[in-house]
């Protein structure tokens, strides 16, 4: 029975040393895993933090001497949108619309010479009177008399080839003004007829009564009239004229009209 209770005993004290041994143990245990949440918050937290910002912020490096600064992107990306703009504003020296003005003087000169000589072919026609300096008598060359009485100073037998060319002139005049060059539309009702258009049609068609004429002088008639051919000269000089203009500067820009 001895022995007993100092067995007892003995299981007793171990079992307390046992208890006691084990309590430290667990406070250890506690104390690790309170450190070990308060790292895991810390470990999460690192990841965020205000890099990114700062990268943004600094747009441009600080100046060192020797090396040039360097700019922002955006900076430079508006400076090449900024580019194509101010070149597109720039405007381009326009091109002139039509003949210089020395032209169409010299061609409004040539059209009121064409329109005397006419009406004074016209004058001599109705009052059968000698046009000034033309040689009357038969057998020559020149006579002025016998074409402006012949049958084809007559067309269709009604109307007369001077007053025709009168007509003709008067015409021509208007559309080799200064102010008919720089016009380029003429409005006549519903229709929108262009200048330069009537200009180049009314000189081909001039030209066109002009070789006739030359034809029946030459090989009907078989005379000749000094006024007739000077008012061919001049015809022929203000169809080149106008040829010439309608192939550099056109027959006109269309929008500007007069009514």
């Amino acid at each position: 029975m001895a022995s007993s209770k100092a067995r007892s005993r003995n299981s007793g004290g171990a079992g307390a040393r046992g208890a006691s041994g084990a309590r430290p143990a667990s406070g250890k245990g506690r104390a690790g895993m309170a450190a070990r949440a308060q790292a895991a918050p810390a470990v999460k937290a690192a990841p965020v933090t205000p890099a990114k910002p700062a990268v943004k912020a600094t747009s441009a490096t600080p100046a060192t001497p020797g090396r040039p600064v360097r700019q922002a992107e955006p900076a430079k990306a508006a400076e090449r949108k900024a580019e194509p703009a101010a070149t597109a504003v720039t405007p381009e020296p326009e091109r002139s619309s039509g003949p210089p003005l020395w032209l169409q003087l010299v061609s409004l000169a040539l059209a009121v010479l064409g329109l005397a000589v006419s009406a004074y072919e016209t004058y001599a026609h109705y009052t059968g009177k000698n046009l000034a300096g033309c040689p009357t008598g038969k057998g020559g060359t020149f006579d002025c008399a016998a074409v402006i009485s012949s049958p084809q100073s007559m067309v269709f037998g009604v109307l007369p080839v001077a007053v025709l060319g009168l007509a003709f002139y008067v015409f021509v005049v208007a559309i080799m003004t200064p102010w008919a060059w720089r016009m380029q539309r003429l409005k006549a009702g519903p229709l929108r007829l262009s200048v330069g258009g009537l200009r180049l049609a009314a000189m081909i068609t001039g030209m066109g009564f002009v070789m006739y004429l030359i034809y029946a002088e030459l090989y009907q008639i078989q005379q000749v009239c000094e006024y007739c051919s000077g008012v061919h000269i001049i015809t022929f000089l203000l169809f080149c004229i106008t040829v010439f203009s309608a192939a550099v500067w056109g027959l006109g820009k269309p929008g500007t009209a007069a009514s």
